[in-house]
């Protein structure tokens, strides 16, 4: 992906409010789709792995702290 922004472009991590937008909600809808043409039970452990995959290749290592705050946030985890 090219010309990507980086989580800091469009989003303050340190007040960061977590809302789910119509771009979220459709990309989550599409990627679980994805996933049961592929595998129906796919384990949690190959997801992830995929996820990874996406985030080294597509978006950088600058962007992984970021994403796994808003992560973490996202699912309440501190």
């Amino acid at each position: 992906m090219k010309d990507m922004k980086t989580f800091e472009d469009w989003m303050s991590v340190d007040s960061l409010e977590i809302n789910e937008s119509k771009k979220s909600e459709a990309l989550a809808n599409a990627i679980d789709k994805a996933m049961i043409k592929i595998d129906e039970s796919m384990s949690y452990k190959d997801f992830a792995l995929a996820v990874g995959q996406i985030l080294r290749d597509q978006y950088g290592q600058q962007n992984f702290m970021p994403f796994m705050e808003v992560l973490h946030k996202d699912l309440g985890i501190k």
